[in-house]
């Protein structure tokens, strides 16, 4: 069974190199063989910063973006 492997381009600004690491990273991952990688990218994602009044660990989102984001990243 393959790692699950989120790859996380982070950069959201315009003109940003990140995607290209990332796809490079992505296939170098998946030749591998170990991982199983999933390209996140979080400009598509438009996740805001510090908009749930509670701490993340209690999973009390009350936000849809927020809920999305906790599914997508999901370990368990």
């Amino acid at each position: 069974m393959a790692l699950r492997l989120n790859i996380i381009i982070a950069s959201t600004r315009p003109g940003r190199g990140g995607p290209a690491v990332a796809k490079w990273f992505n296939e170098f991952a998946r030749q591998d063989g170990r991982f199983e990688p999933v390209l996140i990218d979080l400009a598509e994602i438009n996740l805001p910063i510090f908009d749930e009044p509670n701490h993340p660990r209690l999973k009390k989102y009350e936000h849809a973006h927020t809920r999305k984001w906790s599914e997508i990243i999901d370990l368990g």
